[in-house]
């Protein structure tokens, strides 16, 4: 096969120089190895085919579910990696409010979420339903941003097959954005309210009635999860996204121990790659050595090697464009998309931009003060493009470039 080098498109979302942004990388590149055995890409599998699959979705109730997602270790999928068991006993009141199945996904380099809701939406609603059933909440809620016209079709046809008594599924469309998916973003929009972070430490409560209520909101993987646990499956499976300087962008869903190396062969990258992000937007740039393309894609063997799991999006930099092009139209992203309703937000990312653009060391002025974890990621991030990139980057300022070649 013939790897492309110069592609017109390469980052999802994010224009860089002459390159346009590519488009999100949505599409499911192989049948996976437990939540998307045996799918077809591009195919819905129906309630009929479901059942037939996996059966009748359990009712463990609440110990039994908790007993599953700790017996599996289960954390959220969206990147805060909370244990799933300890988020259910925390919503186990007298009146719970939703389950809310999070689909925001505003990580433009993630797409599996949004694979998950396209192709096996029953796997999804039955974690979500067994959820609500557990904590004796009557209403789940899926968020989707409004933009993904396909996914809310598949997302009512499935609910449309399927009857609890006592209990509504109904779908929220709502904003595409990078910030839109955090947690409170999410509740403050399904109130009606700008889909912007509450200050950090603020627990997930929203406004039922008269009264706020404590919800039980994880993103969609999570619940795709909850849902095999509770069937007592424990097998494991690594889900993640691939895009950047490849041939073919998308989601993969492999064994645990797969090598990095690996999964970019499977998707055409670029033979000579400058770096790799793990993580995503707000993760970590390694070089694309041979220790890190040996490393297994799971949460465990990249933090040996100073990755980031975060929303298991991985994105492939080539070296051309430059690099540090790419750093600097990253970095351009994240500050335009912080919600811009704090200091360290407005000041901070601001002025890190500013250090980055005149080849200085980036500071850290935010210091973990933001109203959300937002600013303090983006510099983190920008920090560790920065340590990867080192002298390049004041070459890159004098009007050299000797990774991508002479400026």
């Amino acid at each position: 096969m013939t790897v492309q080098t110069r592609l017109p498109a390469l980052l999802p979302g994010i224009p860089v120089g002459d390159f346009a942004a590519a488009a999100p990388p949505h599409a499911l590149l192989a049948p996976g190895e437990l939540l998307l055995a045996d799918v077809t890409p591009g195919r819905t599998v129906g309630l009929t085919e479901h059942l037939r699959r996996w059966g009748q979705a359990p009712t463990p109730g609440l110990p039994g579910l908790v007993a599953a997602a700790q017996r599996e270790g289960l954390v959220g999928a969206g990147g805060a990696a909370f244990p799933t068991a300890r988020k259910l006993h925390s919503v186990a009141v007298t009146r719970p409010g939703p389950v809310i199945v999070n689909g925001s996904e505003g990580e433009s380099a993630s797409g599996k979420d949004t694979v998950l809701l396209d192709h096996v939406p029953h796997l999804v609603l039955d974690g979500a339903v067994m959820a609500a059933q557990a904590l004796g909440s009557n209403r789940v809620i899926v968020r989707v941003p409004a933009t993904r016209v396909k996914v809310i079709a598949t997302l009512n046809a499935a609910i449309s097959e399927r009857r609890h008594a006592g209990l509504r599924i109904s779908i929220s469309p709502g904003e595409d954005t990078f910030i839109a998916g955090e947690a409170t973003a999410v509740i403050s929009s399904l109130e009606r309210r700008p889909a912007a972070p509450a200050p950090l430490g603020k627990p997930p409560t929203m406004r039922v009635g008269l009264r706020r209520q404590p919800v039980m909101l994880s993103n969609v993987e999570t619940f795709a999860r909850l849902a095999v646990a509770a069937r007592g499956f424990s097998a494991r499976s690594s889900l993640l996204t691939i895009s950047g300087a490849v041939v073919k962008a998308g989601v993969l869903e492999v064994p645990v121990d797969t090598a990095l190396g690996h999964i970019l062969d499977i998707s055409g990258a670029d033979p000579d790659l400058a770096a790799v992000i793990t993580g995503g937007w707000h993760g970590t740039w390694l070089p694309a050595s041979e220790q890190v393309l040996s490393t297994a894609v799971n949460r465990e063997a990249l933090r040996e090697v100073g990755g980031r799991w975060g929303a298991g999006a991985f994105v492939a930099i080539p070296r051309d464009p430059c690099p540090v092009d790419v750093l600097r139209a990253v970095t351009d992203y994240l500050v335009g998309e912080g919600a811009r309703q704090c200091g360290p937000c407005i000041l901070g990312l601001d002025a890190a931009r500013e250090d980055l653009h005149a080849a200085r060391p980036v500071v850290d002025r935010v210091q973990g003060r933001g109203l959300c974890a937002h600013p303090t990621a983006t510099i983190a991030a920008i920090q560790s493009g920065q340590a990867l990139l080192g002298g390049e980057i004041a070459l890159h300022a004098a009007g050299y470039c000797t990774i991508g070649g002479a400026r």
